[in-house]
């Protein structure tokens, strides 16, 4: 094509004058995308488990999730109460924000009993003898519009005698 029509000029438009700049733009927008990977690898937007635990006098209870989450992530908690003494109707009670936005895919065990009560929810299970050890897995997954700071408590009873607390929170990242 000899004649360009009569907006368009040579310099700029055939020989590209004036984009020098344009290559470093698409260079260091190519190297934002390529950074979030790679701080997903690191767990800075969650998904690697951190481990909490009360002790009490009854028994030793452990909660073992992530603190950080985000939009439709998968994830397991597991919960170890481990009895120094006799408990005859050990109880774990989860706060509602375990509950809210999220998407409860199984409880294993399950309990013998499960009840709610201004939306906390209550894992009712066998006897426990001194020295045993009971181990309770939950998968959840996390709406994808779910975007907020949680505060995830757990409370270990014995029928109506509370005997340990863990207070744990989780911040949820889009």
């Amino acid at each position: 094509m000899e004649n360009l029509p009569d907006d368009l000029s040579v310099e700029r438009h055939v020989l590209l004058g004036g984009r020098a700049r344009h290559t470093w733009y698409r260079r260091v927008t190519f190297a934002a995308i390529c950074v979030i990977p790679v701080l997903a690898l690191l767990n800075v937007f969650g998904q690697h488990p951190s481990s909490s635990d009360a002790r009490a006098d009854a028994a030793t209870l452990t909660v073992q999730s992530p603190e950080r989450l985000r939009g439709g992530l998968m994830f397991q908690v597991r919960v170890d109460v481990v009895a120094h003494r006799d408990i005859a109707e050990p109880q774990l009670t989860f706060s509602p924000d375990w509950w809210e936005e999220m998407t409860e895919n199984s409880i294993n065990p399950e309990p013998l009993e499960q009840s709610t009560s201004n939306g906390r929810v209550t894992l009712s299970y066998g006897r426990l003898n001194a020295g045993q050890k009971l181990t309770v897995w939950l998968q959840y997954q996390v709406n994808p519009i779910n975007v907020a700071h949680r505060t995830e408590n757990v409370l270990l009873s014995d029928g109506d005698t509370p005997i340990a607390q863990l207070n744990r929170d989780a911040t949820i990242l889009p």
